[in-house]
């Protein structure tokens, strides 16, 4: 079955529609805080650099 073609389709409703689309609010986002961001690093960068736990020692007689 050919479709007719020669029918305009109907522009207002779709322009309404993509004008509703446009306009969305955005979804509110987790924003970090500079300074909680650094906190973070120096934390894991102390955590890096700590020395290891001491071991006891083993007795080789």
């Amino acid at each position: 079955m050919p479709m007719d073609r020669t029918t305009q389709p109907d522009t207002a409703a779709l322009a309404t529609e993509v004008e509703d689309l446009m306009s969305a609010p955005e979804p509110d986002g987790v924003f970090r805080d500079s300074r909680e961001c650094a906190g973070a690093l120096l934390l894991a960068a102390l955590l890096l650099i700590s020395p290891p736990t001491p071991r006891p020692k083993t007795d080789t007689k």
